[in-house]
């Protein structure tokens, strides 16, 4: 298999739960192919069940292995039932968990912050802050069982530039800092690491979505880069996610890694 797929099969037999995989070009997207190029078993997990069938089913022509599971992780029940799902299609086994989905835009941008609803406000927490809580503790009895684990949040730049005028994402992304950090040291005594990865500015669906208005923007955040001959991609967290999901990173938990291209050192 991993022949096929031309990777090293660094994660051989791992199985791997990434949420908000489903995407057509987005971060999500970029870890499941990586993942399965690794040889890794892949449960590409999202609210869009025909964008996971996709995604798995680009890992699958390409020599690897994945099943695509519909859930929205605002629902506990369902996150229960889909780890559960999986769970049983591999032998009891989850070892890495991706806690990638999150809302983002939908609801307009940049506004001051006491312009924003309590309903907004209240979304972009429920799915970004308590969907991943819901989701790591659908998982965490199957790493707990085995002794070992890998959760790795997203999290964003954004939290540590702080960004004007989108506070309710900003403060869900720094929620997530702090989650990782307690999650790490809670987890440690049944082998589970905990670490986080915060994308600057991603040319994804998602963000080109909510940006397509200030076109300007692309090329001022090259220049706040180290690099400045382009935009960051979803491809470029791929390597990140890969590498916090590998034996490489068995003795870090509690960490952030900021992959912003040098836009916001910290």
């Amino acid at each position: 298999m991993t022949d096929t797929v031309g990777g090293p099969g660094r994660l051989e037999g791992k199985v791997a739960v990434v949420t908000g995989g489903g995407g057509t070009n987005s971060i999500g997207r970029a870890i499941c192919l990586r993942y399965g190029k690794e040889g890794a078993r892949v449960a590409v997990l999202d609210i869009n069940f025909p964008g996971a069938s996709r995604v798995a089913a680009e890992i699958v022509e390409a020599g690897g292995t994945a099943i695509p599971v519909a859930c929205d992780i605002t629902d506990l029940g369902q996150c229960k039932a889909a780890a559960e799902s999986v769970a049983k299609t591999w032998n009891g086994r989850i070892e890495i968990l991706v806690n990638n989905a999150a809302f983002f835009g939908g609801m307009g941008v940049w506004r001051p912050f006491d312009e924003w609803t309590a309903d907004e406000w209240d979304k972009m927490q429920n799915v970004n802050v308590r969907g991943m809580w819901f989701v790591t503790q659908a998982i965490f009895p199957y790493m707990k069982a085995q002794g070992y684990g890998k959760i790795i949040n997203l999290s964003s730049s954004s939290f540590f530039e702080g960004v004007p005028g989108f506070i309710h994402y900003t403060t869900s992304k720094g929620a997530i800092i702090g989650y990782t950090r307690s999650l790490g040291k809670e987890l440690g005594q049944y082998g589970i690491r905990v670490n986080a990865i915060a994308p600057g500015f991603t040319m994804s669906d998602a963000q080109l979505e909510l940006t397509k208005d200030y076109q300007d923007w692309y090329a001022h955040n090259r220049e706040r880069q180290a690099f400045h001959e382009r935009n960051e991609v979803p491809e470029d967290l791929a390597g990140p996610a890969f590498f916090l999901a590998s034996p490489d990173s068995d003795f870090m938990t509690c960490q952030t890694l900021l992959v912003d291209g040098g836009a916001t050192p910290h």
